[in-house]
């Protein structure tokens, strides 16, 4: 019988930061830059995530398919060069999604003092707290489904 796990043993929790690409309509033309920069780097982790959830589904399925051949077939050179790009593992992903001050505007992609990392850091600590305290992130997907993501947005 395999050892008891607690819930952060059985889990592959990857906390990822990111921008809304939700937000109000822009005002003023510093507004509509902001904006952009803020749909950018949202549709940049979008899309990095969507990657890796597709490679994931294959490895997962290659490692399916490998577990039902036959012997013979499994110690083919083959089945073993599919074998060293396999891994059946689950996870989630969570995107926290940062809530830039009012006062950052357009600099935030550039502007990083001391004291606006900390506020960064603070902010992404207290939203991974509330992000854990839902039990539904810690629940991991079938191998069907491979990798679930989150959004979780500390307002």
């Amino acid at each position: 019988m395999p050892p008891r796990r607690t819930p952060f043993e059985r889990i592959a929790l990857l906390l990822q930061g990111g921008e809304s690409a939700r937000g109000e309509l822009p005002k003023d033309l510093i507004e509509v830059e902001v904006r952009q920069k803020e749909i950018i780097y949202s549709s940049r982790n979008r899309a990095a995530t969507d990657q890796y959830k597709r490679a994931q589904k294959l490895r997962i399925a290659c490692a399916s398919l490998l577990e039902r051949l036959p012997p013979e077939l499994k110690e083919s050179d083959e089945a073993k060069l599919f074998a060293q790009e396999t891994d059946d593992k689950v996870c989630n992903i969570v995107h926290l999604i940062y809530r830039a001050q009012q006062y950052e505007r357009i600099a935030k992609d550039f502007e990083f003092s001391r004291r606006t990392m900390e506020e960064h850091w603070k902010s992404g600590y207290q939203n991974a707290r509330h992000t854990l305290e839902n039990p539904e992130v810690l629940e991991l997907p079938d191998r069907l489904e491979g990798v679930r993501t989150f959004d979780m947005r500390q307002d």
